[in-house]
């Protein structure tokens, strides 16, 4: 294989397959890049079994054929190129790299034990605006479980369904919800649902912030029995979806509240970020009391110390008091893009609900701690 390509090519290739490289691997050939001749294009592709993730690049091709290449070194090798063309020469896993006078010699792998990453060959297939998408992302996948023995919540529920798309995650102390009605969304009209893992959408919401013009930009997704796959332009993200049934999550959205107090989102955050000071692990909740239009936001830990802080809030009912980790909050909060939210309440040891004013395609459940 030859081929002759910009240092601004290489290093784009470079930002966007290096999402799917594993950190710690076993297997040599998943700690390494596919660059590949494909018709007048370089492909270059990655992947940890778990994603994968392939984009293409300009460059002229002067030989056909393929290599697998360290990327750790590959990476640190392109950064430090000159700005002029890059020729790469490849014979018998034998990897030459020449930029005007920066010569290097790295050896690679057969591209033959490669895995096999398939093509966007899909004629049915989702599309939706890249920024919506994000959007529906990322108020969502904070609240995804950590917990690898509850696999059906280590990812975000998909429901498709003519012109709506419905997203929730949930970790059992958390929910998020968010629905949103597009246009033309899909031709068919059965049903989907999916639990897409949250690893694959934390890479594609990073491979999202590498497009200059989202909010025009569009993506494609095809769904397969047990892949999904998502193309933007030249790039193409593969995941695995997760097995199993996702749990009945409007049974944990209450129905109705007692009480429902608007609050403005930036002053409910920074009083929960300065009285959270004093939390712990140990002790990690903030108690709320409502009473006399005013919140009171305090902290009280053993052998640590007291916070308090106040907010006033329009409340002329009997005091209520609801205690909660308060990084599930803030994280609820950082996610608002109003100024104001309403607080739905109905007992202290009941589920709150967190929404965005004005705005009822999303909501948060959140479950107290004991006081």
């Amino acid at each position: 294989m030859k081929i002759i390509c910009s240092k601004d090519e290489l290093l784009k290739g470079i930002q966007i397959a290096q999402l799917a490289i594993s950190s710690k691997t076993n297997l040599p050939i998943l700690a390494n890049f596919l660059l590949e001749t494909h018709k007048d294009k370089i492909k270059m592709a990655a992947t940890d079994l778990e994603i994968g993730i392939k984009c293409y690049i300009k460059g002229e091709i002067v030989k056909k054929g393929s290599i697998s290449v360290p990327a750790r070194k590959f990476i640190d090798i392109v950064k430090e190129l000159p700005e002029d063309e890059t020729h790469i020469n490849v014979k018998d896993n034998q990897i030459s790299i020449t930029n005007g006078k920066a010569k290097f010699s790295i050896t690679g792998l057969s591209s033959e034990e490669f895995p096999v990453l398939p093509e966007f060959t899909q004629k049915e297939y989702i599309e939706i605006n890249a920024a919506l998408l994000k959007e529906m992302i990322q108020k969502t996948v904070f609240a995804v479980s950590r917990d690898e023995s509850r696999y059906v919540l280590n990812g975000i529920y998909f429901m498709i369904e003519e012109n709506r798309m419905k997203m929730v995650a949930t970790d059992g102390r958390r929910l998020c919800f968010i629905t949103k009605e597009i246009s033309n969304l899909i031709a068919k009209k059965e049903k989907i649902e999916i639990i897409v893992p949250s690893k694959a959408l934390n890479e594609l919401k990073n491979l999202l912030n590498t497009v200059a013009d989202e909010k025009e930009k569009k993506i494609k997704m095809a769904i397969s029995e047990n892949q999904i796959i998502f193309k933007i332009d030249e790039t193409i993200l593969i995941s695995r979806l997760i097995e199993g049934r996702f749990p009945n999550y409007e049974q944990v959205i209450p129905s109705s509240s007692k009480m429902k107090v608007k609050i403005n989102v930036q002053q409910l955050f920074k009083s929960t970020r300065r009285v959270a000071v004093l939390t712990n692990e140990r002790s990690n909740s903030v108690k709320y009391i409502l009473d006399n239009n005013k919140i009171k936001i305090l902290a009280n830990t053993v052998g640590l110390g007291e916070a308090e802080d106040e907010i006033n809030i329009d409340y002329d009912k009997e005091q209520m008091e609801i205690a909660y980790n308060p990084n599930y909050v803030m994280d609820i909060l950082k996610n608002i893009d109003t100024q104001e939210i309403y607080l739905e309440l109905n007992e202290p040891l009941s589920p709150g609900v967190i929404k965005p004013v004005e705005n009822k395609e999303y909501l948060c459940v959140i479950m107290p701690m004991k006081i």
